[in-house]
């Protein structure tokens, strides 16, 4: 199981590498093929020694962006909520049962 993980996650870092790369490499074909310098077509992934820019953001920008919002943490509390009810009445049920029998 753990085996079969590890492969998934790495054949999934594998195609999103190969999918910025594609989305890289058409990006140069369009700046090829217009013939000049179009300011409006960013570059999809840009590398540099004091940020990282991938689809015209940086990461501090999309991290703090991602920080702001407070749908995750939404999600995740009716999640709690719910898998702590699931697991009362799972319990009040066996609980039942065994009293029954």
């Amino acid at each position: 199981m753990v085996k079969f993980t590890i492969q998934s996650l790495l054949i999934t870092v594998i195609f999103l590498v190969g999918v910025l790369l594609g989305m890289q490499q058409a990006n140069e074909g369009m700046r090829k093929m217009k013939g000049y310098n179009d300011p409006s077509l960013e570059r999809v992934v840009h590398v540099s020694k004091d940020e990282t820019i991938v689809l015209g953001q940086s990461l501090e920008q999309k991290k703090e962006k991602l920080q702001q919002i407070e749908t995750f943490n939404v999600f995740s509390k009716v999640g709690q909520q719910l898998a702590t009810f699931v697991h009362s009445l799972v319990e009040h049920m066996l609980s039942f049962t065994q009293k029954a029998g």
